[in-house]
């Protein structure tokens, strides 16, 4: 099929299918769950803010944490402790490994019962609402033909694969396979990589594909095609100044994030020969988040505003020329732990990637802090939410306003103001950096209006608000 004709299809899947989450009322999703800010799924009216992505920190001195094995492969917090599934470096195969303070692991044995093939990747989802033990693990990997297989376990380590152990897709599936349960609509969702004929017909576009099957258990290959997509914004030559090399969905608060690897400039090794100090700009991959509130449309405007969610270090660090995150994000202790392989040379040709060395690196992100609203200089931001029912008696916001303040009022449907929660009631907060911060209103509160539709108002100054909660 050409390529044109590929990307017409690709576009009819942009199409927000029926009946999906951001067609409805997002005011019915309110209720008592973090809001994350990431999008305007929930917000009305803006002035003077604009949206930031939150400070990543690199731990161990953005030094590498783990020297004996790379990913594709996942970290997660599960009874206890963090595990990480590793891939070996010099063998076929991935090893397990377990860490009490997610810094300092230690390799427990290598998985069995998996027969890998290929690039050896394997991404694993801890299934927490399995009644059968036996499957509360759940993994994907690379099976052989570049296909995907799945498989599941009770402990993380001795797997039995569905299917018989051969593949359970068609090619090309050889970066991160993932399977995810997803409760909405009570489905299993399979994320693969796929590939494309560029024009003349000559090479690979690589891309993403999603699919759907209610019962893997009973019809392991019973896999229905919901999406391939490619980067295609800025057209169908697209391929040439990036692609989409890996991605997995991890999700958090109602909100799915894309966590992708993007092959920037591809094959262009034009910046020299290996060079493991010196930090390329060209044939590297930077690790990007996406969000969506549907079940197919990923929201790209970080990708294409070229700002990575964990930029590349510098000259001379390990991951200074690429990023590969771990499966998934764990979420410990009011942090948001970030794992991921990081490369000191290119992708490249043979000649540029055989000096390369891949490493195990983690940072961290405040709790929920991904994206925030933020309003700087003198100007004063404000945010108003959408009507909603009030079903709690308090108000909680995730907010950074160490120089500055913030006011929070409470309005009508309408938009109007209610008397005691807004003008003179309303008190503001100033000089907080908090992730649970509670504000109050001088006579009232927020009991009073229980059942009550209505709007939130936010005026910032030299503050960013990151998500907020009503609380019972």
């Amino acid at each position: 099929m050409a390529l044109k004709t590929r990307l017409l299809l690709l576009l009819s899947l942009w199409i927000l299918p029926s009946g999906s989450k951001a067609e409805q009322d997002p005011t019915r999703y309110i209720g008592t769950r973090t809001q994350l800010l990431v999008d305007d799924f929930v917000i009305s009216e803006q002035q003077n803010v604009r949206r930031e992505l939150g400070t990543v920190t690199r731990l161990n001195q953005g030094k590498p944490i783990f020297t004996d094995g790379k990913f594709y492969g996942t970290v997660a917090f599960d009874q206890g402790r963090f595990k990480m599934w590793w891939r070996n470096p010099e063998k076929q195969g991935f090893g397990y490994a377990e860490s009490t303070d997610g810094i300092h692991f230690k390799k427990i044995t290598d998985i069995q019962g998996i027969n890998f093939a290929g690039d050896y990747t394997l991404s694993v989802t801890i299934h927490q609402r399995e009644l059968l033990h036996a499957h509360r693990y759940l993994a994907a990997y690379d099976a052989p033909g570049m296909a995907a297989g799945i498989a599941h376990s009770a402990d993380g380590i001795h797997w039995t694969p569905y299917n018989d152990g051969k593949p359970v897709t068609h090619r090309a599936a050889d970066t991160y396979n993932q399977i995810t349960w997803d409760p909405h609509d009570a489905t299993f969702r399979l994320f693969t990589r796929t590939d494309f004929g560029t024009p003349g017909g000559d090479g690979e576009v690589r891309g993403v594909r999603s699919m759907t099957n209610p019962n893997p258990r009973a019809n392991p290959t019973d896999w229905k095609l919901v999406r391939n997509w490619i980067f295609d914004r800025e057209g169908e030559k697209e391929f040439l100044r990036r692609q989409i090399y890996a991605l997995t969905d991890w999700t958090h608060h109602d909100v799915h994030f894309a966590l992708m690897t993007v092959y920037e400039w591809p094959g262009d090794t034009s910046e020299g020969p290996a060079d493991l100090v010196k930090r390329h700009e060209k044939d590297v991959m930077n690790y990007y988040i996406g969000t969506r509130r549907d079940k197919n449309n990923w929201n790209l405007d970080w990708v294409y505003a070229g700002k990575p969610f964990l930029p590349r270090g510098p000259d001379g660090s390990f991951d200074k020329d690429m990023i590969l995150p771990a499966s998934s994000i764990v979420t410990h202790k009011d942090r948001h732990w970030i794992y991921y392989s990081g490369a000191n040379e290119r992708h490249g040709t043979p000649d540029v990637s055989f000096p390369r060395e891949s490493f195990i690196g983690v940072a961290t992100l405040p709790l929920d802090r991904f994206v925030g609203l933020a309003a700087t200089g003198e100007e004063t931001g404000q945010i108003v939410t959408r009507r909603f029912p009030l079903q709690g008696n308090r108000l909680q916001l995730n907010v950074a306003a160490p120089e500055g303040s913030i006011l929070v009022e409470v309005l009508n449907a309408a938009g109007e103001p209610l008397p005691g929660f807004s003008g003179r009631s309303s008190r503001p907060s100033r000089q907080l950096d908090e992730l649970r911060h509670q504000p109050r209103w001088k006579e009232k509160t927020l009991a009073s209006l229980q059942g009550q539709m209505i709007r939130l108002r936010f005026t910032l100054q030299e503050a960013t608000l990151y998500s907020f909660q009503v609380l019972r």
